[in-house]
């Protein structure tokens, strides 16, 4: 039963997401931002994340709890969402999105402790519980779309405070993390990310990350730019999240373990296959189409991650870990989608922007082969 709300917890969470990301974007340009404006709005969550990410995950590790500090995030940011949208200048939107983050950013890397806790005899089960966080993203997107359609753009804070609510709600029967030994000191983290091979590993991940946030980033307004409405952001999205549920489904049955880095190495490939085409196709039906590799490529890339991590991150370090992968892939790599997203998007087009994409995707699929080479994993 107790696994049962951690699926229903993650679910709720990503449901918040599947407002966020689609429509936040189209928020900002409804109150007149330009594209950098977003780009640096957008970046706010990721430059936190950079910083919370790991000390909340280090946290966690040194009380030895993770269920206690989740519930303390979800509160505060339960709080925070009812005047999120209460700011309409650059600046001011600015500094209170930096504290709403603060809290709510790493809310994803305590769930996956809680998750990678739970299925620690089993790291190919990660892929079922994920499957319930792209579920509620995607019942989110498709439903969240004929909402905003139909209440306005104005109620958007109503829906996320409910959302969150209800991840606070499903979190408080869930089991916390069980550690075994003595709390981590700071040493322990420091020894792990001197370890070339993890350090080379977050490179690649992070610029392959960042090309997938990007997109996340600015798809809606790309769309929108195309001629596409509203409920073609939630249909685009739809499309995406419903492969990406099909692909959890398909990876937690095919359990997969032991060959991560090959796998990394094939979705890199994929999602470099995937800007071109994003790059140079303009009709709406094509890039619907388009966007069944959306949940290919991040079913795969998510799960062999944290089946990497799960071997190479020690025990009392579980939490720290999901934290440092966070930090850099969505973290970093969230920055260089916003900021530099934004300025491609403003300055070059759409098209070079989706070609940047593509050659970070191909630096990933090297470095990938190279530790795969070296027989890293």
């Amino acid at each position: 039963m107790k696994s049962f709300f951690l699926r229903l917890a993650i679910a709720m969470y990503y449901a918040c997401q599947g407002f966020f990301i689609p429509y936040l974007p189209i928020i900002f340009k409804n109150q007149d931002f330009s594209y950098w404006q977003i780009g640096a709005l957008l970046s706010t969550g990721a430059v936190v994340g950079i910083i919370s990410q790991s000390l909340w995950g280090y946290l966690c590790d040194r009380f030895q709890t993770v269920k206690k500090l989740l519930l303390l995030q979800l509160v505060t940011t339960v709080l925070l969402s009812l005047f999120i949208f209460h700011f309409h200048t650059f600046g001011t939107l600015l500094v209170y999105l930096t504290v709403f983050y603060v809290f709510y950013r790493p809310l994803p890397t305590l769930l996956d402790t809680l998750t990678v806790n739970a299925i620690k005899d089993n790291p190919a089960r990660y892929g079922h519980y994920r499957m319930f966080g792209s579920l509620g993203f995607l019942l989110a997107a498709l439903f969240s779309g004929y909402l905003m359609n139909w209440l306005g753009l104005d109620k958007g804070p109503y829906l996320i405070t409910a959302l969150i609510g209800l991840t606070l709600l499903c979190t408080i029967p869930v089991q916390d993390a069980q550690y075994v030994g003595k709390a981590p000191r700071f040493k322990d983290l420091s020894e792990l990310i001197k370890k070339p091979a993890i350090l080379q590993f977050l490179l690649a991940a992070t610029f392959l990350g960042a090309t997938h946030v990007a997109n996340d980033n600015f798809i809606s307004v790309h769309l929108q730019a195309l001629g596409g409405s509203l409920k073609d952001t939630g249909i685009l999205w739809t499309v995406g999240v419903t492969t990406e549920v099909m692909s959890f489904v398909v990876l937690g049955r095919l359990r997969l373990r032991g060959k991560s880095l090959y796998f990394l190495r094939l979705v890199s490939l994929l999602y470099g296959l995937r800007w071109l085409l994003m790059a140079f196709l303009t009709d709406i039906k094509l890039l619907l189409l388009v966007q069944v590799l959306h949940g290919i490529c991040f079913s795969l890339f998510i799960t062999m991650v944290q089946q990497f991590l799960a071997v190479t991150i020690p025990d009392q370090l579980r939490a720290t870990g999901q934290g440092l992968m966070y930090m850099t892939v969505f973290g970093l790599g969230g920055v260089m989608a916003a900021l530099g997203g934004g300025l491609l998007m403003e300055r070059f087009g759409s098209t070079n922007f989706y070609l940047s994409c593509f050659l970070c995707a191909i630096v990933s699929f090297f470095v990938f082969n190279r530790l795969a080479k070296k027989d890293i994993f």
